[in-house]
């Protein structure tokens, strides 16, 4: 499994929205791309893929920015990464014929249901957690 800066980003601007979730102002896209260090011009495509996927909505003027359609708790890193990038494992067909079928398709389920598990309201809280910890 390779995760492209593509989903990387998309991940890290959801993630932002989820921090500031359920915030109804929406963020400016250039406080996403500073708190995340996302170049604007390659976040402005990604919010739009987000946006196509039902995650976000654009709120135009002056105040304008994105916010989050759905809650944090809803949204997982398998549905955004299956979204941008495909199956999280691709079985080819000679992998199809190969005695090792059984262990792909079984680290295929496992790596897609421990994605599953991960919302975005999860990775805010082990964010928070781990930020706590060192202002102690």
């Amino acid at each position: 499994m390779l995760i492209s800066a593509k989903c990387d980003y998309a991940c890290r601007a959801i993630l932002e929205l989820s921090l500031h979730w359920p915030n109804t102002e929406p963020l400016p896209i250039n406080v996403i791309a500073k708190k995340q260090g996302i170049p604007v011009k390659y976040l402005i495509q990604i919010l739009i893929d987000l946006k196509n996927m039902g995650l976000v909505k654009s709120i135009r003027g002056k105040e304008g920015g994105y916010i989050l359609v759905k809650a944090p708790n809803s949204i997982t890193l398998k549905e955004v990464i299956e979204y941008l990038e495909g199956p999280v494992i691709k079985i080819g067909e000679v992998m199809r014929k190969s005695s090792l079928l059984p262990v792909w398709i079984e680290v295929e389920k496992s790596l897609s249901e421990m994605l599953n598990k991960f919302t975005f309201e999860d990775i805010v809280n082990k964010l928070r957690e781990s930020s706590l910890m060192y202002q102690i």
